[in-house]
């Protein structure tokens, strides 16, 4: 508990600083014709998370943060948040920040690699293909109020247990400390919003949780299906958005308003209700299939892709119905 609250105030603080470098220099979302917010807005703010991962990990952990994340995670988080720290200033060739992601994976593979987490070449395609999605999709449904930082302390606090049940109290701990950070940033983000997380955050953040979802399946802490269940509400969300896109013949990479999220608020929803919603679904169906699969094992690959096709029907009836936006 010490661990988080201090973890916690932290990050208060240092997204408050983040908030308030952010004002007085200018850095500001500007709202266009894709954006879900009426007014400037600073952006950044998601530093105040990373920072507090840096010193919690390094001056209270110690010891006690598994070489895996001390090595293999955190440097990757802190080279992706500096890469995106630039482009929230000015803009980045997507193709450079493409290659530092994939730079990033590599490193942590070739790190679990030599820790004997992974042993085999197809495994090792699939674990790079997981980190680069689950980065790139974190930061695609960062658009609304407290979307990406409720998803944060959910997907931390879901892991933390998980890792604790099986006995690995170090990445419990680190679990912990990223949830911790995570509602420590929300009353900057979630309430009329006086920051946004950034670049700086949600790529790193999608990164980090995904790093700590392939350990968990590596060491057989909890099934691969667990880990695809923490955070099915964005991983179907963004994936079925993207597909759509290619399948129409868009540049599924361009900025637009097409997420569910984002067409809820068009049509008239606020922040607060499109959060409750998707919270409502994790707390509701996600994290009681997540219980069900790691105490029952015989049903997992049943469960696990029954409630995806139901969430997976439920966002194509919400699409027809809402309509398409640009």
């Amino acid at each position: 508990m010490t661990v988080a609250l201090s973890t916690f105030l932290l990050s208060l603080v240092l997204t408050g600083a983040a908030t308030w470098y952010a004002r007085s220099t200018g850095l500001m979302a500007i709202p266009d014709d894709r954006s879900s917010h009426a007014s400037a807005i600073p952006s950044g703010g998601g530093l105040g998370i990373v920072l507090t991962w840096l010193v919690v990990s390094v001056g209270m952990l110690g010891d006690a943060a598994p070489g895996f994340w001390l090595i293999g995670v955190l440097p990757g988080v802190l080279a992706l948040a500096v890469v995106g720290w630039i482009d929230d200033h000015r803009s980045l060739p997507a193709r450079l920040r493409f290659a530092v992601q994939l730079a990033v994976s590599l490193y942590l593979l070739g790190f679990s690699w030599h820790l004997g987490l992974v042993d085999s070449a197809p495994w090792l395609a699939v674990a790079v293909l997981w980190l680069l999605w689950i980065a790139n999709l974190y930061n695609f449904m960062d658009g609304s109020h407290g979307m990406a930082g409720m998803q944060g302390v959910f997907a931390g606090l879901v892991l933390a247990w998980l890792f604790h049940r099986s006995g690995a109290q170090g990445m419990a701990l680190v679990s912990l400390m990223i949830a911790a950070s995570c509602l420590g940033f929300l009353p900057w983000n979630l309430v009329r919003s006086r920051v946004f997380m950034g670049d700086v955050a949600s790529v790193p953040l999608g990164f980090a949780l995904a790093g700590l979802c392939a350990y968990g399946v590596a060491t057989g802490a909890f099934p691969g299906t667990a880990a695809l269940l923490v955070l099915a509400v964005f991983i179907v969300d963004a994936s079925l958005t993207l597909l759509g896109r290619m399948l129409r013949g868009e540049r599924w990479y361009t900025p637009h308003r097409q997420h569910l999220y984002q067409r809820l608020i068009v049509s008239g929803w606020s922040h607060e209700s499109v959060l409750a919603l998707y919270l409502s679904i994790n707390i509701m169906l996600v994290l009681p299939a997540i219980v069900v699969t790691v105490r029952n094992p015989e049903p997992t690959w049943f469960l696990t892709p029954g409630l995806i096709a139901m969430m997976t029907v439920g966002w194509i009836l919400a699409i027809r119905r809402l309509g398409v936006t640009a």
